[in-house]
């Protein structure tokens, strides 16, 4: 089954699992995961620019995505790279405006699939209440969006 949309399960009581097909070989969707000017490209959501992006791959390294609401107020994810084994697998610890209660430990793994990818990504929260509370900021809305710009970029 190819899944050209973002497929999104509730699993237990803490995770949400994310799946979603590329079009773009590992190699390439991860250079486009891992790499600040590609990021930009496709992250941005229509409404809220991205205004700040920062992203070291590496175990002990870091990232700080940041985006500018049609309000002028802003938000953002950081948080440490705990694993990386490029271009297939990474696990990051995700901090919602810096807030420990709101955050999630995100693995993210891509698999060849025909000539493109599949990746799926758990992001396992600490309870069943931070799940609740994240899947509340409306987080997943978007998703579905930016990972279809990621799949029709050009990224050489």
């Amino acid at each position: 089954m190819s899944l050209d949309q973002l497929q999104t399960v509730l699993d237990g009581d803490t995770d949400i699992v994310l799946r979603r097909d590329f079009a773009h070989p590992p190699a390439k969707v991860w250079r486009a995961l891992t790499e600040p000017a590609l990021i930009r490209q496709w992250m941005a959501v229509d409404g809220h620019p991205m205004t700040r992006c920062e992203f070291d791959p590496r175990p002990g390294g870091s990232f700080h995505f940041e985006w500018q609401g049609p309000d002028g107020t802003s938000f953002f994810f950081s948080g440490p790279v705990l694993e990386i084994s490029a271009p297939h697998h990474i696990t990051h610890v995700e901090h919602f405006n810096g807030d420990p209660a709101m955050s999630a430990r995100i693995t993210t793994d891509l698999t060849p699939r025909g000539t493109g990818t599949r990746m799926t990504m758990v992001m396992r929260y600490d309870s069943a209440e931070a799940r609740a509370a994240a899947i509340a900021t409306g987080m997943t809305d978007g998703m579905d969006q930016v990972y279809a710009k990621l799949d029709e970029m050009a990224i050489d």
